[in-house]
């Protein structure tokens, strides 16, 4: 499986929404967590994807870094967590 960390993702972009972007992307997403504020109920631009192992065998970070979402251009990095949990 491999994991993701998204941010600039759009302010009131939904769950559905981001994993069906994955999707036609050519990604299977086996979750999906938007970080929102508890009061607001938005968003504030990031969140984590995990994919399904072997959706696809090329590199997500090559593909879908700087792709748009709503016209904001969406950065992919890998999670950080799993280089501190593997310590």
């Amino acid at each position: 499986m491999r994991r993701l960390f998204l941010t600039n993702i759009p302010c009131d972009c939904e769950d559905d929404e981001l994993r069906r972007w994955f999707e036609v992307k050519g990604f299977d997403v086996d979750s999906l967590r938007l970080i929102r504020d508890e009061v607001a109920g938005v968003s504030p631009a990031f969140g984590y994807v995990s994919l399904k192992h072997g959706s696809n065998e090329v590199d997500p970070i090559k593909i879908l870094d700087g792709q748009h979402i709503r016209g904001q251009k969406l950065q992919v990095r890998k999670d950080w967590r799993d280089e501190q949990n593997r310590r």
